[in-house]
């Protein structure tokens, strides 16, 4: 008899084999995931535009908030069910930052231009890199330097291109957006113990606040079917799933590896919208490509 079977009433019973711990390299790969499903929110968010911001957020929340749960269970090994206070802090945080970063953004465009305030959000990975290292998470040398730096100048050329304005209000809102992001990732590193369905709490916070808010600032719109359904495709792809495997990934993986090639988000929304024909191939891509890929080269801890 092996050790994994056991003799009941004349029956052989296979008992399940504990499932194998995956290696850090593993969990990078799919942390790396979320970054071209990340990259799929403009092409799809360009159909929902007929629905109310804060009323779109609710019903991505919403959607996310359902398909996340399931995604996580299946990702997380079993575990027992922490406290409450073990788990609201960080899933609060979550909310925050998913609503607040979103949210941020959007109000920042009504005083810049969309592509100076993504730039400026695109600083967070230089933001949870910079802090892992004050915090003593990441050890920089100066290619990790190097490394964060050449990202941004990847994502600088992706996303520029116009005239920045020097609206003060516009870029402190654009900096909340993606501080508000940086700041929960920290957060996730430093946060070790038993969380269970950390993000599926996360979401459902995020939908009651976004849905509280749209009906204090906005009228209600009935999405047009095709507008509701890019909406939860929003909510399953780049924000369920996607997020799902960049919280396990980037915990359990190289975390500042994938912090600096997080950049290559805005690259792989360029290829996807060029691919798509609603962007085309130009000399700003196949540069911005580049340093992106050799951020992360440059980035790699184990170099």
């Amino acid at each position: 008899m092996t050790p994994n079977t056991a003799i009941f009433s004349g029956e052989i019973c296979s008992r399940p084999r504990p499932r194998r711990p995956w290696s850090p390299w593993v969990w990078t790969v799919l942390g790396g995931l979320a970054i071209p499903l990340w990259a799929t929110w403009p092409a799809l968010s360009l159909k929902t535009h007929e629905i109310p911001a804060l009323e779109c957020l609710a019903i991505v929340f919403l959607v996310a908030w359902l398909a996340s749960s399931p995604l996580e269970r299946a990702v997380i090994p079993a575990e027992s069910e922490p406290p409450s206070w073990q788990w609201w802090i960080p899933a609060a945080a979550f909310a925050l930052a998913e609503a607040g970063s979103a949210g941020f953004f959007l109000l920042a465009t009504r005083h810049i231009a969309a592509a100076e305030a993504n730039l400026i959000v695109y600083l967070w990975p230089g933001i949870v890199v910079c802090l892992g290292a004050v915090l003593g998470i990441f050890h920089l040398k100066l290619r990790h330097i190097a490394g964060i730096a050449l990202g941004f100048i990847g994502a600088a050329i992706l996303i520029g291109g116009g005239e920045l304005s020097l609206s003060f209000v516009g870029i402190g809102l654009a900096l909340l957006a993606g501080l508000s992001w940086a700041l929960y990732c920290v957060l996730r590193l430093k946060w070790r113990g038993a969380t269970g369905p950390l993000l599926a709490r996360g979401f459902g916070i995020a939908t009651f606040l976004c849905a509280g808010l749209h009906l204090l600032l906005e009228p209600t719109v009935l999405p047009t079917l095709g507008a509701a359904a890019a909406a939860a495709a929003v909510g399953i792809v780049p924000t369920a799933i996607a997020n799902v495997a960049w919280d396990e990934g980037f915990r359990k993986g190289d975390s500042q590896l994938l912090a600096v090639m997080a950049y290559a988000t805005p690259l792989c929304s360029a290829l996807l919208l060029t691919v798509l024909g609603l962007e085309s191939l130009t000399w700003r891509l196949l540069i911005g490509a580049v340093a992106i890929v050799a951020a992360g080269v440059m980035s790699r801890t184990d170099a």
